[in-house]
């Protein structure tokens, strides 16, 4: 392949979150998760809104997920995806070039900034470009597979991930996180029962970038990096 992944450096500019961040959430209009959410991301908004007025292009966001000593950083259904897919929303998914997420034992904090793209230039060690709809469970199945195929499996323990998404103009590219994760099985291990249940939750450190290409319709290039932390 002749394309080449555009990644991002995280921001700097960290703001220290006075309100616990919280993980997407489809419950009904009402309910205690969704009041929980709004509060975050009215959080979320006061901190971004001077950084999206006065930056004209896009921009990087990093979150930190400050978790109680004694709370696995690892297990337990705190997924960095499901965490930052409500922030990127609420700032649009258009605005984001890159976002950052990070698990500490520690406090929480939010950084917004403009996107600064990272020349080091590291070859990924996964690239595949995939065409059909990302909604269909072929195309789970299909990146599952070549991931299979290509990818060497990360050793048990935290982890660390980095994805370049390439995409076309116009497109929602937040929407592509969860199905491209699901079929991340081969490389953070999975249960064998459970199609697309893999163990992202082990995941310590997640990067998710941006680049738009008009020239390749609707298919979408995936490039991966990914580390034992």
């Amino acid at each position: 392949m002749t394309h080449m992944a555009m990644v991002y450096r995280r921001p700097v500019g960290v703001m220290r979150q006075s309100v616990k961040p919280q993980l997407a959430s489809w419950d009904r209009a009402g309910h205690p998760s969704q009041v929980k959410l709004a509060r975050f991301l009215a959080h979320v908004d006061a901190i971004a809104r001077p950084v999206l007025a006065t930056v004209r292009g896009r921009v990087a966001a990093e979150l930190i997920v400050g978790l109680p000593d004694g709370v696995s950083l690892t297990d337990g259904g705190h997924d960095l995806d499901n965490y930052l897919f409500p922030v990127a929303k609420r700032l649009g998914p258009e605005r984001v070039a890159a976002i950052f997420g990070r698990k500490i034992h520690g406090p929480s904090s939010l950084a917004v900034g403009p996107a600064q793209p990272d020349t080091a230039g590291a070859t990924p060690q996964f690239s595949t470009r995939m065409a059909g709809s990302y909604e269909r469970r072929k195309w789970k199945q299909e990146l599952h597979d070549r991931l299979a195929v290509q990818a060497a499996a990360i050793d048990p323990g935290p982890a660390g991930l980095e994805i370049a998404l390439t995409t076309g103009p116009g497109r929602n590219w937040a929407s592509l996180w969860k199905p491209l994760l699901d079929a991340f099985g081969p490389v953070l291990g999975e249960d064998p029962t459970r199609p697309f249940h893999p163990h992202d939750d082990r995941i310590v450190s997640l990067g998710l970038h941006h680049t738009i290409d008009t020239g390749i319709a609707h298919d979408v290039i995936i490039d991966a990096w990914w580390t034992r932390m």
